[in-house]
């Protein structure tokens, strides 16, 4: 079953990234969150009998995330929404990933990292947010990089490589994005953001089937 919906989701992914190269807007607004929806019965199989607490909070992330997909693919701009509710999936990983067993340090060159990465992401976007939206924009965005952000660091901490995986995709789809909308747009922006993105929803599913 988990090899059924699993090359479902990647049809499904691929022909909502043909949608939208091909501009049919009623088939990509269907296989959007389409696609997710696959990704969360992949969760949901991956429950037990007595279902862990970490399951419950992938999902809730999973369920966060298909509700900003939505928002963020209607026609009038709802970046905010989008943005609001990405946040709060995110804070659902990272609590998620604090519940994982076998948490463990991080090391400091790590968190270094990602501290100079999220620096100099709100630097580079810092004039296209303001042109945007003004101080309560770059406010919500700089929350924003902080959460995911915080969001990889948890999942170094857990110490499992389908974690780490995927919210380094996740952060990576989500740069991408950032990128394409304040800074510059980008060629292959549909290709760099969807298939880290589908890629990371899906591994945090499937990690279910190994908790």
């Amino acid at each position: 079953m988990l090899l059924l919906f699993s090359i479902l989701t990647i049809l499904l992914g691929s022909l909502y990234l043909f949608a939208v190269e091909k501009q049919h807007k009623s088939l990509a607004y269907l296989l959007k969150p389409g696609t997710m929806v696959i990704v969360i019965l992949i969760a949901i199989l991956g429950f037990g009998d007595l279902s862990s607490t970490y399951s419950w909070w992938i999902l809730a992330g999973l369920l966060f995330s298909i509700l900003g997909d939505i928002f963020l693919m209607l026609p009038k701009d709802r970046f905010v929404y989008g943005l609001v509710s990405f946040l709060v999936g995110h804070v659902c990983y990272v609590v998620a990933f604090f519940k994982v067993s076998g948490n463990g340090e991080v090391k400091i060159w790590v968190t270094g990292a990602l501290l100079l990465i999220a620096i100099f992401y709100l630097i580079k976007l810092s004039k296209g947010v303001f042109h945007s939206g003004g101080i309560t924009l770059f406010l919500s965005v700089t929350a924003y990089v902080t959460i995911i952000t915080s969001m990889v660091w948890a999942a170094f901490y857990s110490q499992q490589p389908l974690i780490i995986a995927g919210a380094i995709l996740f952060f990576f789809s989500d740069a991408i994005l950032a990128w394409d909308r304040f800074v510059g747009k980008l060629t292959y922006r549909n290709f760099l953001v969807m298939i880290p993105y589908y890629l990371a929803q899906y591994l945090f599913a499937v990690s279910l089937h190994w908790m």
